[in-house]
């Protein structure tokens, strides 16, 4: 019922819009539009290529979507920065062990276990966030 009593209307706007007169207008008015830009292209890329002989030319640009990225890659580059200091105190008690570095406690330097203890707890800590994030 109210498509019928519209249906005149509807028709009177589809044939406005294809009418030979209106067409006719439409192509007027982008042949203006363009017949602008035809004459501002050369003065802009004059402009352009000043800039960029003189070094002053600026370009910007704007990523999206890679906050994730750059946070995944923030915690694997604090998860090797761990690893490293992590290693470097094994490797150090080791050689405190070795060399028997006063103080001794049962034939073993406490300064090398001391650092052994460390770096157990270190490791069982980084053992765990990784645990937690669920990517191993």
């Amino acid at each position: 019922m109210l498509l019928n009593k519209a249906a005149p209307f509807i028709k009177r706007i589809q044939l406005d819009r294809i009418h030979p007169r209106r067409i006719a207008k439409d192509v007027a008015d982008s042949g203006v539009d363009l017949f602008r830009l035809l004459k501002d292209i050369p003065s802009e890329v004059h402009e352009i290529l000043k800039l960029a002989k003189h070094g002053k030319m600026k370009m910007e640009f704007e990523h999206h979507g890679l906050e994730a990225m750059l946070l995944t890659h923030e915690r694997i580059s604090n998860r090797i920065s761990f690893a490293i200091v992590l290693a470097s105190l094994v490797i150090g008690s080791s050689l405190i062990l070795l060399s028997g570095i006063p103080p001794i406690w049962n034939g073993i330097s406490v300064i090398g276990l001391i650092g052994f203890l460390i770096a157990g707890a270190m490791g069982f800590g980084l053992l765990i966030s990784i645990m937690k994030s669920g990517k191993m």
